[in-house]
C-alpha cells in the first residue's frame, strides 16, 4: 500500500478504519516497503528506538543493562495505592519480569513433500546520523532511513542441523534455517505425508554500537516468505485432538478457516489466491477481517412487533408463529445432510450441536403452543410487544419495529420456563451470543417485558401490588454500558407503564418501576 499526504479524502467508513490502522502502524512502527517517505528524515536528538515503540531489533550481543526500555524502570510515584475497588483501580502495575527488546523474529510453517526451494525476503531500515542544511543555511543533525531488502533462496535439504545464511550487505544480519520431518503417527489424518516443519529466524548479529546503539539496530524487521507449492495448513489439534466441548467446537466451526504459520517473538499473516497459501510474513501489528453477522426473515412468519402486539387469539398466534419451528427444524434436517461427509470427531461435534438444536425447536414449538393455549401469556406477549416497539420508535425513530429472527427466538424458547413453574427448562440459563449491535438487549428486554407483565396478570391482587417487586435484574461491569443499558430498559419501562395505564383495571394501580444501584 503507497500512501502519501496528497490522497484524497477516504469515503466510506472501511476506508476511514484502514487509514486508522495505517496512522497507527506508522506511529508505532515506521515505514515499511511501498511507503512514499520510505527514506525519512528524523530529528538528530530523538533516537528512532524512541521515536518508534516496537518493529525493531537489537544485537544480539547487546548488555542486559542496554537491551531494554531505559524508560522501564522509572517510578513517577503519580498513582495512588487505592483508586476505588479492585477491578475499577487505575494502578498500572510494573510487569513480573522485566521486558528486553528482540534480537530477532521467526516464522514457523508446513510445507510438502515437493518443496525444495523457498525464496525468502529479509526487508529492514538502517537509520544513520548526518547533517543537512536547515532553512536558515545552518547545518542540523537528522537521522535518515534506509530501506533494505536481501532476498535468499533456500534449500531444504531434509537436515537436521540448523543452516545460518549471511544477509549480503547487511552487516551482520543472519538467517537461521531448521527443517524437520513429521513422522507422528496422531497427525497423519490430519497433515499429508511427507509434510515438513520449517522455521525461520531473522537475527541481528551486528556488532553493538557503545556511542549510538540505534545504528547497529535494524527497524521496520520483516521476514516474506515465497513458495512455489502451497504452504501446508496447521492443524489445530485441540479440537481435533482434544475432547474439551469448547475447542471441539471451535475445530468444527473454523475448519475453513486454517492457519498457515506462525510466528515467534511477532505475529505472522499470509495470502490466500485460489484457495491456496503461497505468500507468508511477519507482522508486528496483525489485523483480522470479522465477517458482518447478519440475519435472514423466516418466509411465513410475523416478525413485525406491531402485528404481533395486535393478534386476536391464541389461533392467530399459531398461525403467525408455528412457521418458524417448520423452518428451523428443516434448517436442521439441511444441515444434518451437510455433516454427512466430516470427519469422524467433527461429525461428533457436530451431531451433538444439531441434537442441542433439536431442542432448542421443541422449546420454540412449545412456547408456540404456550401463546395458542394460554391467554394470560398470550395478552403478556401482546404487551412486550407493543412496550419494545414503542421504546424503538421513541429511542430510534424506527416507523414500523421488527424483530430479528434470533430474537424472536430466543423469546419464544424462554416462554414456557417463565410461564410454567413446572416447565422442565425452567432452571435452564440461555446465553445469547451474538455481536455488538446486532440486537441481543431488545431480546432481552422483549423477555423482561413478558415476564413483568405475566407476574402483574398472575398475581392481581391489592390492586397489582402483589404482583409488583423484583422481576428482573440487570448487572453490567462497564459503566458505559451501564448507562446505556439503564436508558434502554427505562424507555421500556415507560413503555410498559403507558400500557398499564390504558387498563389500570388489568395491569394494577401500582406502576412499573426500575431501580439503579451503583
Amino acid at each position: 500500500m503507497t500512501t502519501s499526504a496528497g490522497d484524497a479524502s477516504p469515503i466510506g467508513s472501511s476506508e476511514v478504519r484502514t487509514r486508522l490502522v495505517e496512522a497507527l502502524r506508522l506511529d508505532l512502527l515506521g515505514p515499511g516497503a511501498g511507503y512514499d517517505f520510505a527514506a525519512e528524515l528524523l530529528p538528530g536528538w530523538v533516537r528512532p528506538s524512541n521515536y518508534y515503540l516496537t518493529g525493531f531489533l537489537i544485537p544480539s550481543g547487546t548488555s542486559p543493562e542496554k537491551s531494554a526500555d531505559a524508560d522501564e524502570d522509572d517510578d513517577f510515584g503519580l498513582v495512588p495505592e487505592s483508586a476505588g475497588l479492585a477491578e475499577e483501580s487505575s494502578e498500572e502495575r510494573k510487569a513480573s519480569k522485566k521486558g528486553y527488546f528482540p534480537s530477532s523474529i521467526g516464522l514457523s510453517f508446513l510445507v510438502s513433500r515437493e518443496t525444495s526451494v523457498l525464496k525468502v525476503s529479509a526487508r529492514w531500515g538502517d537509520y544513520a546520523l548526518m547533517e543537512i542544511e536547515g532553512e536558515d543555511g545552518k547545518p542540523f543533525s537528522v537521522w535518515r532511513r534506509t530501506a533494505r531488502e536481501a532476498p535468499v533462496a533456500v534449500e531444504l535439504s531434509g537436515t537436521v542441523d540448523p543452516v545460518v545464511l549471511d544477509l549480503p550487505g547487511s552487516g551482520g544480519l543472519q538467517l537461521y534455517v531448521v527443517e524437520r520431518t513429521i513422522s507422528l503417527e496422531e497427525l497423519s489424518t490430519h497433515i499429508p505425508q511427507g509434510t515438513r516443519s520449517v522455521s525461520i529466524f531473522l537475527v541481528n548479529h551486528r556488532a553493538p554500537d557503545k556511542e549510538n546503539p540505534d545504528l547497529a539496530f535494524a527497524f521496520q524487521a520483516e521476514i516474506e516468505v515465497h513458495s512455489e507449492h502451497p504452504f501446508v495448513p496447521r492443524p489445530d489439534l485441540r479440537g481435533a485432538l482434544d475432547e474439551e466441548w469448547d475447542e471441539m467446537v471451535a475445530d468444527l466451526h473454523y475448519a475453513d478457516t486454517p492457519e498457515y504459520v506462525t510466528g515467534h517473538g511477532v505475529s505472522a499473516e499470509w495470502e490466500i489466491a485460489g484457495g491456496a497459501c503461497h505468500v507468508i510474513r511477519t507482522a508486528w501489528i496483525p489485523h483480522a477481517e470479522v465477517e458482518k453477522t447478519d440475519t435472514v426473515d423466516v418466509p411465513d412468519v410475523e416478525l413485525s412487533m406491531v402485528e404481533l402486539g395486535d393478534l386476536a387469539d391464541g389461533e392467530s398466534a399459531a398461525v403467525a408463529l408455528r412457521p418458524f419451528e417448520a423452518w428451523y427444524r428443516a434448517w436442521i434436517g439441511e444441515r444434518r445432510i451437510e455433516i454427512a461427509s466430516l470427519p469422524r470427531q467433527r461429525f461428533r461435534t457436530a451431531e451433538e450441536l444439531l441434537r442441542c438444536a433439536e431442542v432448542a425447536a421443541g422449546r420454540i414449538e412449545r412456547g408456540i403452543e404456550v401463546l395458542s393455549e394460554d391467554p394470560e401469556a398470550l395478552d403478556a406477549f401482546r404487551v412486550a410487544n407493543r412496550a419494545v416497539a414503542r421504546a424503538l420508535r421513541k429511542r430510534l425513530g424506527i416507523d414500523k419495529p421488527r424483530w430479528r429472527a434470533f430474537q424472536l427466538a430466543f423469546i419464544l424458547l424462554n416462554l414456557p420456563g417463565l410461564a410454567d413453574p413446572h416447565d422442565p427448562n425452567r432452571d435452564t440459563v440461555d446465553l445469547l451470543f451474538f455481536p455488538t449491535g446486532g440486537g441481543k438487549t431488545e431480546a432481552y428486554l422483549g423477555l423482561a417485558a413478558f415476564a413483568m407483565v405475566l407476574r402483574r396478570l398472575r398475581n392481581p391482587g391489592e390492586n397489582g401490588l402483589a404482583g409488583a417487586g423484583v422481576s428482573v435484574i440487570m448487572r453490567y461491569t462497564l459503566r458505559l454500558l451501564t448507562l446505556d443499558q439503564l436508558g434502554r430498559a427505562a424507555g421500556l419501562v415507560c413503555a410498559l407503564e403507558l400500557e398499564r395505564e390504558r387498563d389500570i383495571g388489568r395491569y394494577g394501580e401500582w406502576p412499573f418501576e426500575i431501580g439503579l444501584w451503583v
